[in-house]
């Protein structure tokens, strides 16, 4: 028997680690679960780190089912629940947090889609795969580090000194992923949508997250921006490729201009 308390604090981390996700111990320590954990007047050792097992393997389910609330609805709760626990059993967490967990969940969904091995492919999981991705980018957006030295333009502020925010996130989809997503945290149970190519974007605000259904050409005519264009820049390009009269786009920039900068779209350079 291994007296625990000569070992490395980094080596009992290491085993508990292991029996927890993978529910084998490390194999160059030849210990057993009694050498690890005491036992009590109850209960065993064993005993003892299921019990914990089973709270760890909780705790991840728990938070897998926080960070993808709407694909959970869409999946329903079974199903995801299947997917979740697969995806934990390949994918064991390995972070110091469990903010990221998710993060390779929709590439785990697109490797084991029903239909993989199919020719003709089915589409509830093409909706799937990216109302997943949506998801988990929300949560990074939400924990971008801050933004305090942005200077918020108004309605005197010269188009030149206008950029995109840098909390800006702009998404192109087949499916209308924004439109399900905004119904869901309406409490709408929304159905499952048709294909149907979508634009959308997300900004942050005083730590609030905005979510917005674009048009194709807001969508072209902010990611020309994003992409390093000045506003007038963008316009020659938007009037260019969708064949525009400028007079008429003249007239509806005021309120694209007015609507971006409320939406948290645009703002001012830092040497404005």
């Amino acid at each position: 028997m291994i007296n625990k308390e000569v070992l490395p604090i980094a080596e009992i981390q290491n085993w508990m680690q292991a029996m927890l996700i993978q529910h084998v111990p490390i194999s160059h320590l030849d210990v057993t679960t009694a050498d690890m954990v005491n036992d009590s007047k109850r209960l065993s050792a064993a005993q003892h780190l299921t019990i914990y097992r089973q709270s760890y393997i909780a705790r991840l389910r728990a938070c897998m089912q926080s960070q993808f609330k709407c694909l959970a609805h869409a999946l329903g709760e079974l199903l995801f629940q299947d997917f979740a626990d697969e995806y934990l059993d390949s994918n064991p967490s390995a972070s110091y947090t469990l903010n990221n967990l998710g993060e390779k969940f929709p590439l785990f969904l697109e490797m084991n889609r029903p239909d993989a091995e199919s020719e003709e492919k089915e589409e509830w999981p093409d909706f799937m795969i990216e109302l997943a991705a949506f998801e988990y980018a929300l949560s990074e957006i939400f924990d971008m580090q801050g933004t305090d030295d942005i200077n918020i333009p108004d309605s005197n502020t010269p188009d030149h000194l206008l950029i995109t925010s840098p909390t800006l996130h702009l998404f192109e989809y087949k499916f209308p992923i924004c439109s399900y997503y905004l119904d869901f945290n309406a409490n709408l149970s929304p159905n499952l949508p048709f294909p149907q190519k979508s634009h959308c974007a997300v900004s942050r605000q005083n730590y609030k997250l905005g979510l917005f259904n674009l048009g194709i050409d807001q969508y072209y005519f902010l990611n020309c921006i994003k992409e390093g264009a000045s506003i007038q820049e963008a316009k020659d390009k938007l009037i260019e490729f969708y064949n525009f009269e400028r007079s008429n786009f003249e007239k509806i920039w005021p309120i694209w201009r007015r609507n971006f900068i409320v939406s948290g779209f645009l703002v001012c350079k830092n040497d404005a």
